[in-house]
């Protein structure tokens, strides 16, 4: 409803998320993250850093 009150804008520079054509993550790619750390599946994961960032943390 205040969206534009408390909205922070932000500037994505052209061509800096070839991976996921464009598109921003959302809150909801953290968010099935989080819920698979909670779960069992993930019992054997130990110690690893997991990135939500639509792969571009692997052109740097």
């Amino acid at each position: 409803r205040h969206e534009q009150e408390t909205a922070i804008p932000v500037e994505w520079p052209e061509g800096q998320v070839p991976i996921s054509d464009g598109r921003p993550g959302k809150s909801e790619d953290v968010a099935e993250v989080i819920a698979f750390l909670a779960s069992d599946r993930s019992r054997h994961v130990t110690g690893t850093p997991i990135y939500v960032d639509g792969g571009q943390g692997l052109l740097r």
